[in-house]
């Protein structure tokens, strides 16, 4: 299974959504990642594996936007599965998102059982 990756700055949020993944993929690798520039080295130091990521908008060094332009040119960018999971309600972002073609869903926090189901 591939590893599922929490880029996220909220250390509550972070335990809570560890705990609903657990429950509903409890053979699951978490990893979290307090910001973008972390999941970058991250992910560039362990490009064999494949990863599901939740990924905040705002985050101190560098926030979503940021890490979605470092993972433009990433040569395994197809290992990446990237939902947008923040609270921001702002449609700017939303239709951000939309344009990026990285980005296949923008799910607001926190996140559910049900829509972790739905996630193919």
């Amino acid at each position: 299974m591939e590893q599922i990756l929490l880029i996220d700055d909220d250390a509550v949020i972070n335990f809570v959504h560890t705990k609903i993944i657990a429950s509903v993929y409890p053979d699951a690798t978490v990893v979290i990642l307090e910001n973008g520039k972390k999941a970058v080295e991250y992910i560039q130091q362990n490009q064999q594996n494949s990863y599901l990521v939740f990924l905040d908008i705002n985050m101190p060094i560098m926030d979503g936007w940021q890490f979605l332009e470092a993972m433009q040119d990433f040569p395994n960018k197809d290992n990446l599965r990237i939902h947008m999971l923040t609270s921001s309600v702002d449609l700017r972002d939303q239709s951000r998102a939309a344009d990026n073609n990285m980005v296949l869903s923008y799910l607001s926090k926190p996140l559910t059982k049900d829509v972790l189901r739905s996630i193919p």
